[in-house]
């Protein structure tokens, strides 16, 4: 049953990144969100075009996904103790900041913000990537008001794009677009590569190459002969990136169906809320004409070490890093340039602290009974 709104505010119009007990988020909050908050935000918010944002910000909630398990770090981080988790390997920067991989989708997140700024949603249980996002859609059903338009950025996710802010742009179109309920970003790739890694998405071409209709979800196709169903003319399948938005119409109908099922967009009994099954599910619901996926060309999952190995390359020609501010931007890639040898990736936190060069951290702990060197996809990853 749906409930009629009793006020005319929403009452959530922030930006969430979340973070779980699984993965440290006192340890994230102190080390992370709250350096981007002093470090980079100020200036991110400076930048011009976060004023074009002033009008849709006000009823959309950003939420940046940050409270995975890191299971795919799982070998390296063990070494590291409990404080050690995927978006904690950072890089030292030249004025002893450091700069993590979730920065990148917080920057993301920054003309979305108002004036309570970046603010941190722990989880205590693990309960799907979409669990957070219904518990706020919960709390304004509850109180009789109106749901907000969702953004959602997974926090290991690297975009590049030619122009600041350019997909957070495609997001404010959705959202002032009238005629439709939800936008994917998607990336494409060979069919071999989205088995059993990435969500793949059926797509129906638009006069605008980067633009394409979404008519159809599967969530990591288990075969090629599966993947294949949702090639596109040109042979390719177009990822899905995890990153989206869900207008307030969508959502509002979203809570109507759980309402009436609590499994609705379960993934299994564990995660009764899974975002993949609740993009499927508005996109049955509305069809391809009201759900748009915009392609990008440069996409970096970064959430295990070979990926985050080609993501610090990718940030060494200042890729990923087009909403920063300029000053930063040139800040973090010289720093990756500086300390980054192309070849040793550094996964331990107090290694990243006090190491001078990759060859000079080796050395001085090569005898050292912790260290471990995994052999990475010609990665020599030092722990």
């Amino acid at each position: 049953m749906r409930i009629n709104a009793m006020q005319s505010s929403p009452a959530f119009k922030s930006v969430y990144v979340t973070t779980s007990t699984k993965n440290n988020g006192d340890y994230v909050e102190k080390e992370v969100i709250q350096p981007f908050r002093e470090d980079f935000l100020p200036a991110i918010q400076e930048k011009e075009e976060c004023k074009d944002f002033n009008k849709v910000k006000k009823g959309t909630d950003f939420y940046v996904l940050g409270a995975g398990k890191g299971s795919r770090f799982a070998l390296l981080s063990e070494t590291q103790g409990d404080e050690t988790n995927k978006i904690s390997f950072a890089k030292p920067l030249v004025n002893g900041k450091n700069f993590h991989m979730l920065d990148v989708a917080m920057a993301m997140s920054v003309p979305f913000a108002d004036e309570k700024g970046i603010q941190r949603k722990n989880a205590e249980v693990a309960r799907g990537s979409f669990a957070e996002i219904y518990d706020n859609a919960l709390k304004l059903r509850e109180k009789g008001l109106p749901q907000n338009n969702v953004v959602v950025c997974c926090g290991d996710n690297m975009f590049h794009t030619d122009k600041p802010f350019e997909l957070d742009y495609f997001v404010k179109n959705i959202i002032e677009d009238p005629t439709k309920q939800m936008g994917l970003i998607g990336v494409e790739r060979d069919p071999e590569e989205v088995v059993n890694k990435f969500g793949c998405l059926k797509v129906v071409p638009t006069e605008k190459d980067d633009i394409m209709l979404l008519d159809g979800f599967v969530e990591k196709p288990k075969t090629l002969e599966i993947a294949k169903k949702f090639e596109t003319p040109n042979g390719t399948c177009v990822a899905n990136t995890g990153m989206f938005v869900i207008k307030a119409e969508a959502m509002e109908w979203l809570m109507d169906e759980i309402e009436k099922d609590p499994m609705f967009i379960a993934k299994d009994e564990a995660e009764p809320y899974d975002f993949a099954a609740a993009c499927t599910k508005v996109q049955e619901q509305y069809g391809a004409d009201k759900c748009d996926v915009k392609l990008v060309q440069t996409w970096e999952d970064a959430g295990d070490p070979a990926a985050l190995y080609r993501t610090i390359l990718e940030y060494q020609k200042g890729n990923f890093l087009t909403n920063f501010a300029e000053e930063d931007k040139n800040i973090i890639q010289y720093s990756m340039n500086k300390n980054f040898d192309g070849k040793t990736l550094l996964a331990s936190q107090n290694a990243l602290d006090i190491y001078g060069s990759a060859e000079e951290y080796t050395q001085k702990q090569i005898a050292a009974p912790t260290v471990t060197v995994t052999n990475v996809e010609g990665v020599d990853v030092v722990v």
